[in-house]
C-alpha cells in the first residue's frame, strides 16, 4: 500500500508520530518550528478516515493504525525507527511494542490509552459521543481535556482544526475500538524502551493510573509530567512537549 505521509527533516534519528482521536497531523503545527531537521526525521502520518486520509477505508481500528504505521517506515525504508502515539495512537503503539519489538528503537506515548483499553464513566462517554457530532460539544470536551484554562479563541481554534480533519463515522468507530476490551494480557516480556509523557491537567491520562498499567507491563518503563499542560500538549506547550520529547529520543 501506498501511505500518505508528511515529511519533515532528514536526520537521522526516526521518528514516525500518529495522533489521537480528536484530530489529524495538523494538531503537531505548533511543535514543528522546534524540530532540528539536520537531526531528525519525522514522518506525521494520519489514521485511516483522518486528514490527508479522511476518504480512505477502514477498518478504523488501534490495530489498523499499527499496521500502517508498519507499512509507512516500509515505505520509507526505515528499519528500525521510534514511534510517538497520542492517546488512542498510544494503544497503537503498545500494539506495535508487542508485535513489531525489533522495528521500535521506542515507543513514546503521549497522554496514552493503555493497552488494556479506555474505562471512561458514563458522563465521559456521553460527553465523547456528543462531541462526535456536535461543535460545542466538542469544544467542552477540548476545555475539559486542558484543564478549563484556555481562551475561547484558542478552543474555537483547536476544535475547528479537529472538525476539519475528521468525519463523525470515523470517530464512532475508533471510538468502539479504543474503549474496548484491549489486548493488555499479550504483554510479555517486551524490552523496547516505553516513555510516557503527560500534561498534568490531562483528566485522562492520570499519571498514577498509568504508573500501574503500562508501568507494570512494561520492563524500560519511564514518566514525565509536563506543567501547564493537558491532552494536547504539542498544540497547548510546544517548547515544553519539544523539550521533553527530544531529551527522550537523545
Amino acid at each position: 500500500m501506498n501511505v500518505n505521509v508528511s515529511l519533515i527533516g532528514n536526520g537521522s534519528v526516526r521518528i514516525i508520530a500518529v495522533t489521537g482521536w480528536m484530530g489529524d497531523h495538523r494538531l503537531f503545527e505548533p511543535f514543528l518550528p522546534f524540530i532540528d531537521k539536520q537531526r531528525y526525521s519525522f514522518a506525521f502520518l494520519d489514521a485511516r478516515g483522518y486528514g490527508s486520509r479522511i476518504q480512505e477505508d477502514g477498518p478504523y481500528t488501534v490495530e489498523q493504525i499499527a499496521s500502517d504505521i508498519v507499512a509507512c517506515a516500509d515505505q520509507l525504508g526505515w528499519e528500525r525507527f521510534h514511534v510517538i502515539g497520542h492517546s488512542m495512537a498510544g494503544m497503537s503503539a503498545q500494539r506495535l511494542a508487542i508485535d513489531v519489538p525489533q522495528r521500535l528503537l521506542s515507543a513514546i506515548l503521549l497522554a496514552p490509552v493503555p493497552a488494556s483499553g479506555a474505562r471512561i464513566d458514563d458522563q465521559r462517554r456521553a460527553l465523547l459521543l456528543a462531541a462526535i457530532r456536535e461543535p460545542d460539544a466538542r469544544k467542552r470536551l477540548i476545555d475539559a481535556n486542558t484543564g478549563g484554562v484556555r481562551s475561547d479563541d484558542w478552543l474555537e481554534r483547536l476544535r475547528d482544526t479537529s472538525l476539519a480533519g475528521t468525519r463523525p463515522d470515523v470517530l464512532e468507530a475508533y471510538m468502539a475500538s479504543w474503549t474496548g476490551k484491549g489486548f493488555a494480557n499479550e504483554i510479555k516480556n517486551v524490552l523496547v524502551p516505553v516513555r510516557v509523557i503527560v500534561g498534568e491537567k490531562d483528566p485522562g491520562a492520570v499519571p498514577e493510573r498509568l504508573r500501574e498499567t503500562i508501568g507494570a507491563w512494561f520492563t524500560d518503563f519511564e514518566l514525565r509530567v509536563l506543567k501547564d499542560c493537558g491532552h494536547y500538549p504539542m498544540w497547548e506547550e510546544p517548547a515544553v512537549f519539544s523539550e521533553a520529547l527530544f531529551a527522550t529520543v537523545a
